[in-house]
């Protein structure tokens, strides 16, 4: 293969999703040489199917008592905020906040209020009852019987987010083959791993070794190919399907919010985006209807998922809408119980490390995770000498889900 050329790092990131970038950014400002490399599009997979919640823990308490996955994502709104300020670990001066809040609220249901009741006694710092004058305005209807809370828990516009991410790395993010990837562990004592990538997109063809004090594999779903060539077991790696619904069309009103039910998990959550567009707005559909939708064909899961907002918001109007359904796979670092790890996960293997976020919230605390790897490590190469990669390609920004290509649904009037 022609171009052939080689190139020293002390880190190699491979996934440039938000945690990829997230620890990029963290890394250039420890001053460490990095290269972060992309096989399909800056913030796809997992990032772009994410709803953009940054949450604190409170949907993780709606059954009255703190778990190890509330206490652990508690701190994050705070460390965003504090970079999205400008002032944070990182900055995200740039990437757009869609609400500066979410709410949580209850149907007239008792097992639903109930929920609602827990989750303000535990999360009493965060979650503010809120007096029918201040609801959202989906929720304003004389016909809403049930109960609305505040929480303080942002919702950020994922795109922006990650556009804003790549654009301020000193060093662009990479665009590779994914089929041309190659892990190499170093032998036992090495101080070096190796990554092989052929560039693609436009000036596809150039192929390089990269040589790496430690190599991250942040790739999402694309870990479980890079566990098999490091030899490590697949079972260190998990799934969780979802089945996530899009509504878009004339919608009258924007929300941001969890509707509660009887159990421990949100019976929807409701994300909204591309409000300007009149005509295009969408709701983002997610929580139990999204688990518990994982059997129903595409067809089935709208019908269900129009059934349930239609149940729990009879006063909208649902006309003349259009929807879809499709599945998607979380990956996360495996459980012996098969649920979701409390949070991030982290897998060493000599000099590479696999590694997942679990929740979008948490890409600060893996990047805390993997620096402190970094350093009892050692990762520092020697002499960096990146010229090798001057000039390639860089991959594009992944559209959100309800900008791809679509066959949108329309029910029968």
């Amino acid at each position: 293969m022609s171009d052939s050329a080689a190139a020293r790092a002390d880190v190699v990131i491979i996934g440039a999703g938000v945690a990829g970038l997230w620890l990029a950014h963290r890394l250039q400002r420890l001053h460490r040489s990095v290269v972060l490399l992309e096989a399909h599009a800056v913030g796809s997979g997992q990032t772009a199917v994410s709803q953009g919640i940054i949450h604190g823990g409170t949907k993780y308490a709606l059954t009255n008592a703190l778990t190890g996955a509330s206490e652990i994502i508690r701190p994050m709104p705070a460390r965003w905020k504090a970079a999205l300020s400008g002032r944070g670990e990182i900055d995200l001066g740039g990437a757009v906040i869609l609400s500066p809040r979410q709410h949580l609220f209850s149907t007239a249901a008792l097992t639903s209020r109930m929920s609602h009741f827990f989750a303000g006694r535990v999360m009493l710092s965060r979650v503010r009852t809120l007096p029918r004058a201040q609801h959202p305005s989906l929720l304003a209807h004389d016909a809403f019987r049930g109960s609305v809370s505040e929480i303080d828990e942002i919702v950020l516009d994922v795109p922006s987010l990650t556009t804003v991410l790549a654009d301020n790395l000193r060093r662009p993010v990479l665009h590779v083959r994914g089929e041309s990837l190659r892990l190499e562990a170093p032998r036992e004592g090495g101080e070096h791993a190796s990554v092989i990538a052929q560039s693609a997109g436009e000036g596809g063809g150039r192929r390089v070794c990269l040589e790496a004090a430690a190599v991250v594999c942040a790739a999402g779903s694309g870990n479980a190919a890079l566990l098999a060539q490091a030899g490590v077991e697949a079972s260190a790696a998990q799934k969780r399907p979802l089945h996530m619904v899009l509504v878009r069309g004339a919608l009258e009103h924007p929300i941001w919010a969890h509707c509660l039910g009887a159990g421990s998990r949100p019976r929807l959550t409701i994300t909204s985006h591309d409000w300007a567009d009149p005509a295009r707005r969408v709701w983002y559909l997610g929580g139990e209807i999204a688990e518990t939708g994982v059997g129903r064909t595409r067809l089935e899961q709208i019908a269900a998922a129009r059934d349930e907002l239609a149940d729990v918001l009879p006063w909208a109007r649902l006309d003349g809408l259009e929807w879809d359904a499709f599945p998607i796979d979380r990956a996360e670092g495996a459980e012996k119980s098969g649920h979701r790890p409390d949070g991030p996960t982290l897998l060493r293997h000599g000099r590479i490390l696999f590694a997942w976020p679990t929740k979008l919230a948490l890409a600060p605390l893996l990047a805390d995770m993997i620096i402190t790897h970094l350093e009892a490590m050692g990762a520092h190469a020697p002499e960096a000498d990146l010229a090798a990669l001057d000039g390639w390609p860089r991959p594009p920004c992944a559209l959100p889900p309800w900008k791809e290509d679509r066959q949108w649904h329309t029910f029968d009037r």
